[in-house]
């Protein structure tokens, strides 16, 4: 059996799939490889052996001509195209259901790999399993574009953290067990801990835990399904983890920024829909209000700022936040 299975589901990313292909390199130990040669000293004995799937939703940035290209020189590489953009779940299972790992890599296309000892994640599953522990899913330490820390692990959102979220008490008090625990912002991410959850631009999953979970619920199109499934496995006895000894790249939110509408109106209604879920329709409609309370505290700050300031980005947010108010009212 294989060793690893990347997993990308890409939707109109050609910038970012070229430069995730690319970095794929590391990981390959052979010398005198070109640039998308990835075939090369994949099999060596002390090599651990992987494959790339890629699940296509209907690109039209000419990304999937690029793979495909690719994919014909490189035969650990799969390129799975679907007509339509199905999502981030429906299209990740598909490429779960024909992977050849024992462990699954679910990676955002606008990732890079900048460590080549991934099998470190692989001993340290094993290390914790053979003592006893049922092991979810790993995350690892996710680092911004100009070498900053992301913050890639968090506590499952409850009312009170989205309260925190809304009124800025979470960046007025990082340092707060209290007020900074959804992003655990009072920890400085250097160390390996036990988490609630994980970001899903890089989730790190046994393949067989995936198959008994039921994978990522395809109810969820985009946002919380890694929260949802981190929360199911925890329900089940099972451990997440965040795994300092291994960092990405990550450069956050590149891809759906490019409409940040559709981004934060998509946040909203999975936070809703994952409460819903996990919780109760009640449950789902307070946070639901904290959070277009939030909405509407960030309408407010901006809409000040660009008296005082007349500050063309402040006008871009009124603009963004009075759109999400007004689709999420109309749907």
């Amino acid at each position: 059996m294989m060793d690893i299975s990347f997993i990308v589901v890409n939707y109109n990313s050609l910038v970012f799939i070229k430069d995730l292909l690319k970095s794929f390199e590391i990981l390959n130990e052979a010398k005198n490889t070109t640039d998308y040669d990835l075939k090369s000293g994949f099999y060596g004995s002390d090599i651990l052996e992987w494959e790339i799937i890629i699940f296509d939703n209907g690109s039209d940035d000419g990304s999937t001509d690029f793979i495909k290209k690719v994919a014909e020189k490189n035969t650990n590489i799969v390129l799975i195209r679907s007509k339509t953009n199905v999502g981030f779940c429906k299209g990740s299972n598909e490429g779960a259901k024909i992977a050849c790992g024992k462990y699954l890599v679910f990676l955002n296309p606008d990732t890079k790999i900048i460590n080549k000892d991934i099998g470190s994640i692989i001993n340290f599953v094993v290390e914790k399993e053979t003592n006893g522990e049922k092991i979810g899913i790993i995350g690892v330490k996710t680092i911004n574009a100009d070498n900053t820390l992301q913050y890639s692990c968090r506590s499952f959102p409850t009312i009170a953290r989205q309260f925190f979220e809304s009124y800025f008490l979470f960046k007025l008090f990082r340092r707060s067990r209290l007020f900074g625990s959804y992003f655990m912002t009072w920890w400085d991410h250097q160390s390996n801990m036990e988490v609630d959850w994980v970001a899903g631009s890089f989730m790190f999953i046994r393949k067989e835990v995936f198959k008994l979970i039921g994978g990522f619920d395809e109810d969820f199109f985009m946002y919380s399904e890694d929260t949802d499934i981190c929360f199911r496995l925890k329900r089940k006895g099972y451990k997440n983890y965040y795994f300092a000894c291994y960092d990405i790249m990550h450069i956050d939110s590149a891809i759906s920024s490019r409409n940040m509408v559709v981004r934060e109106l998509g946040i909203w209604r999975s936070r809703r829909l994952y409460f819903k879920k996990n919780y109760s329709e009640l449950f789902a409609r307070i946070v639901s209000t904290f959070y277009c309370l939030g909405i509407l505290n960030r309408l407010l700050l901006f809409f000040i700022l660009y008296i005082f300031t007349l500050n063309k980005s402040s006008k871009t947010r009124i603009n963004l936040y009075a759109q999400t108010l007004k689709l999420y009212f109309q749907s």
